[in-house]
C-alpha cells in the first residue's frame, strides 16, 4: 500500500469514527429528553387546612385529611350550646383555605321558651326578675345561671370558671369576656342579672 492509500484509509476511518460518535451523542440526548418529559409533579399533601369560627369553643385553624366533611371540622372546634348549624351543609367536603363560620341561634322573645333545661322554679325566678329580683352572676349557682335565656350548661360553667380564675365581675359588660357570650347576648341579659359582691 502506497503512502497516499494509507492516508486515505486513515482519513476514512476517522470520518467513520466521527460519524459514529455524533450518532451516539444524538441518540443519548434524545433518550435524556424522553426521560425528563416523563417526570410529573407529585402532590404529597394529604391534608387541607380550614378556619372554623363563630359559635365554637376553640375557633382557629384545623388540618383535616382530604375528603373530610364540614361536620368533622366543627366537631374539632367544639360547638357551643348557642350554635345554629342549620344553615351549614354538614355533609359537604371541605376544601383547603375554606372558612366555616357558625352563627348563634336567635334568642327567643319569651324567656320561658328557652331550649336549656331550667331548674325547678326557674320560670318563676325569670318572671320575678322584671320586678327587680335579678340573678347575681358573682354568686349564682350553675343551675341558677342556666335559668337565664341562652345560657346552657357549658356557658354557665364558663361563667363560674371565669369569676373563679379572673375575679368577680365588676360590670355586666364583662360577661362578654366569657367564651360563647356575645355583646348581643349581654344586652339580652342586662335586665335579668346583676354583679353585686
Amino acid at each position: 500500500m502506497t503512502k497516499s492509500h494509507r492516508s486515505r484509509a486513515i482519513l476514512a476511518a476517522m470520518v467513520v469514527v466521527v460519524v459514529f460518535v455524533v450518532i451516539l451523542s444524538v441518540t443519548r440526548s434524545d433518550r435524556s429528553r424522553d426521560l425528563v418529559l416523563q417526570i410529573e409533579p407529585i402532590d404529597s399533601s394529604n391534608d387541607v387546612t380550614v378556619f372554623v369560627g363563630g359559635a365554637v369553643e376553640d375557633p382557629g385553624l384545623y388540618s383535616l385529611p382530604r375528603g373530610s366533611r364540614v361536620h368533622d371540622a366543627i366537631d374539632l372546634a367544639g360547638v357551643l350550646d348557642s350554635a345554629d348549624t342549620s344553615a351549614l351543609s354538614l355533609a359537604s367536603v371541605v376544601s383547603d383555605e375554606q372558612s366555616i363560620i357558625i352563627s348563634e341561634q336567635q334568642k327567643p322573645v319569651e324567656a320561658t321558651d328557652d331550649d336549656s333545661v331550667p331548674d325547678p322554679g326557674s320560670v318563676g325566678r325569670l318572671s320575678e326578675s322584671d320586678s327587680g329580683d335579678r340573678i347575681n352572676v358573682n354568686t349564682a349557682s350553675q343551675a341558677e345561671l342556666q335559668s337565664l335565656p341562652g345560657v346552657g350548661p357549658a356557658i354557665a360553667e364558663r361563667i363560674i370558671d371565669h369569676r373563679t380564675s379572673e375575679g368577680l365581675f365588676e360590670s355586666i359588660d364583662e360577661l362578654s369576656d366569657v367564651s360563647g357570650i356575645s355583646d348581643r347576648m349581654v344586652d339580652d341579659l342586662r335586665s335579668l342579672v346583676e354583679v353585686s359582691h
